[in-house]
């Protein structure tokens, strides 16, 4: 079975890999339940887009949107101020992910694991419209998480809501200022 796209398909390690594990938690997530929000909210961005006019590759980004966590199947959800605590500490995680994320996809064909790696690298460099999109959807989806705490009574969350809503709305580009008026809430 080793070596098969079958076992591929059988390895659901990002459905026991949970987020925010240093802060307590009402709903545990996992990063497939997150990848799977993630791509919704790009399906959701990519209508609204197209509606206003912008050109997108829907499908592109929502593949990528499915594979935007996926070194986390090695590294586990990285708590964010220890991921960004300085550049070098950034550097060497981002230089890691870059060794191990063909690893991710080595039971598929070379094409097809060249592809997601393809899409993986262009998303995490967040220079295209689909990568900005995802990009995007992440924070959205990490806001619903947050919200979800929040409403539940866990300020522990608060603060990360706060925080995140804000950047979106102080984020500027194109595209985005055609649709975020439709996508988030008033202040």
């Amino acid at each position: 079975m080793k070596g098969s796209i079958f076992s591929h398909i059988l390895n659901r390690s990002l459905a026991h890999v949970m987020r925010f594990s240093s802060k307590p938690q009402h709903f545990k997530e996992s990063v497939a339940e997150h990848s799977f929000f993630v791509a919704y909210i790009v399906s959701i961005l990519c209508e609204l887009l197209k509606e206003a006019g912008e050109k997108i590759d829907a499908e592109k980004a929502l593949r990528m949107a499915l594979v935007h966590d996926i070194e986390e199947t090695f590294s586990g959800d990285i708590l964010g101020p220890f991921k960004h605590h300085s550049l070098e500490v950034s550097l060497a995680i981002q230089k890691v992910n870059k060794e191990v994320i063909a690893e991710t996809f080595q039971n598929l064909p070379q094409s097809l694991a060249g592809h997601f790696v393809s899409l993986w690298t262009e998303e995490g460099e967040g220079k295209s419209i689909e990568a900005q999109v995802v990009k995007s959807a992440d924070r959205l989806s990490l806001i619903a998480k947050c919200a979800e705490e929040v409403k539940t009574g866990n300020t522990f969350f608060k603060e990360i809501y706060e925080t995140q809503l804000s950047s979106l709305r102080q984020y500027h580009v194109s595209w985005w200022d055609k649709i975020k008026g439709k996508v988030l809430p008033r202040e």
